[in-house]
């Protein structure tokens, strides 16, 4: 490979002259992989391997439209995330510079940094090189995709156990030294150190284990995007919109006023709380309800694949001949989009607010893949089965990782009440012994007359 191949391979916005609309294209692709790098960049691994699942599997989807690998690519490289920027390469390649498809991928992978998607163009290359048929092809890929995605996923939740168990150990181990420092200060015969001094330091490596301990789990728990970034929202999304408006400088002015007014500081942690508890509370409800409508995708999407493709129906015929019941949490969701398709309303309007109002980024992802291979004229059986398996592999893992979630949590709650409550149990110990001893001291009895009186005292 020369490297002036190489060089035409890294494609940018200058060399563009006469493209200004393509230009423009990737200026915005670039600019959303910069910021999805500064997003995510701690997690790049876990977001690549996502990323080419779902691409991968929107490339299976329309490649059952019997369209040509030109259409796939340029299709392909027109969505969101690393994989499409690199594609979009690929077809500037071959529009621009008279490359082969082969060719093109080839050069385009040697400036791709990920291994995987490495080995992804270089497979597509000799797919490409050899005649291989676009949709056999594809729906291989689609398959080993979602192993591959398995076994990293699995991976990462194993490690994510193993961190949730070590922070549990170190935040004991880390409580023992502290309660251990705080008695000791009881003894001022040893000159330690004063009480506020050691209950301030004590406070301090607390808090660093803590935030040390959850940026590792942070680190190692598998990549995912639960909730969309569309315009129109989930009610609960709504109203925590709504609610933050108000609540969250709420949570910095009161907190203000009460210091300025001489308040004790867990009055102010108290307020805070109670500001922002009823955020806390929409939150989880509308992480219930994502997951119950990720569930419910798969069969949703096989459903309604099937009974297009075996009636020859439009979808919005077969949404009709579909069981409601049979959709679970997306039953509402469903009956409302019918509504809107039936009473003559542009089905991309009506199908975008289906997606944007469930909340979930897997519900707009796959139903958008699952929308455009219709729209190409894909088989709509092979379509619901391809978009279907992707999303049950997903959410198949997402129970797993829950599993462990749920653990943690179950352990964290009760764990962190009884920590806190043990220092604070010893500090108010330690405090009253060390004024009483105090008084002591200030009625003249020596340090010897002292141990004795502390002997016979206890």
């Amino acid at each position: 490979m020369s490297e002036n191949a190489v060089e035409k391979g890294k494609v940018g916005v200058e060399v563009m002259e006469g493209h200004e609309e393509e230009a423009e294209k990737v200026r915005k692709n670039e600019k959303r992989i910069k910021w999805f790098d500064f997003s995510s960049k701690i997690k790049e691994d876990q977001a690549m391997m996502l990323d080419l699942l779902n691409i991968i599997t929107y490339m299976s989807s329309i490649a059952t439209a019997d369209i040509g690998r030109d259409k796939i690519i340029e299709l392909a490289s027109q969505q969101e995330g690393i994989t499409a920027v690199y594609l979009r390469r690929v077809h500037l390649l071959v529009r621009n510079y008279g490359y082969d498809y082969a060719e093109a991928c080839k050069v385009v992978a040697e400036t791709a940094t990920h291994p995987a998607l490495k080995d992804f163009l270089i497979r597509l290359s000799n797919a490409f090189s050899t005649g291989e048929d676009e949709e056999k092809f594809l729906r291989t890929e689609a398959e080993h995709m979602v192993e591959k995605y398995t076994n990293k996923y699995s991976s990462d939740v194993e490690s994510l156990r193993k961190w949730t168990d070590g922070y549990s150990a170190l935040l004991v181990s880390v409580t023992t030294v502290i309660a251990v420092f705080l008695t000791s200060s009881m003894f001022q015969m040893f000159k330690i150190g004063n009480l506020q001094f050691l209950a301030t330091l004590g406070g301090i490596i607390l808090c660093f284990v803590a935030f040390f301990g959850v940026y590792i789990i942070y680190r190692v728990a598998p990549y995912e995007k639960v909730v969309h970034s569309l315009d129109v929202k989930s009610r609960e999304q709504e109203l925590l919109r709504r609610m933050g408006i108000f609540l969250i400088p709420s949570a910095f002015i009161f907190p203000i006023i009460l210091l300025i007014s001489g308040a004790d500081e867990w009055i102010i942690f108290l307020t805070i709380s109670i500001l922002l508890a009823p955020m806390g509370f929409f939150a989880m409800k509308d992480a219930r309800n994502i997951e119950r409508r990720d569930r419910d995708l798969s069969p949703f999407l096989k459903s309604l694949g099937a009974t297009a493709g075996i009636t020859g129906t439009t979808l919005a015929v077969a949404i009709s001949r579909l069981d409601k019941k049979a959709v679970g949490s997306l039953e509402e969701f469903v009956n409302r989009l019918y509504k809107r398709l039936v009473n003559g309303i542009n089905p991309s309007v009506c199908w975008y607010y289906f997606m944007g109002e469930t909340g979930s980024e897997l519900v707009n992802k796959y139903v958008r893949v699952f929308l455009d291979a219709i729209n190409l004229g894909g088989d709509p059986v092979e379509i619901g089965k391809v978009t279907s398996h992707s999303v049950l592999g997903i959410t198949l893992l997402r129970a797993r990782r829950k599993l462990v979630a749920n653990g943690f949590i179950n352990l964290m709650i009760p764990l962190h009440v009884s920590t806190c409550g043990i220092l604070m149990f010893i500090y108010e110990i330690v405090l009253h012994f060390n004024k009483w001893l105090s008084g002591i001291f200030k009625k003249g009895i020596t340090r010897g007359d002292w141990w004795n009186t502390f002997r016979f005292w206890i």
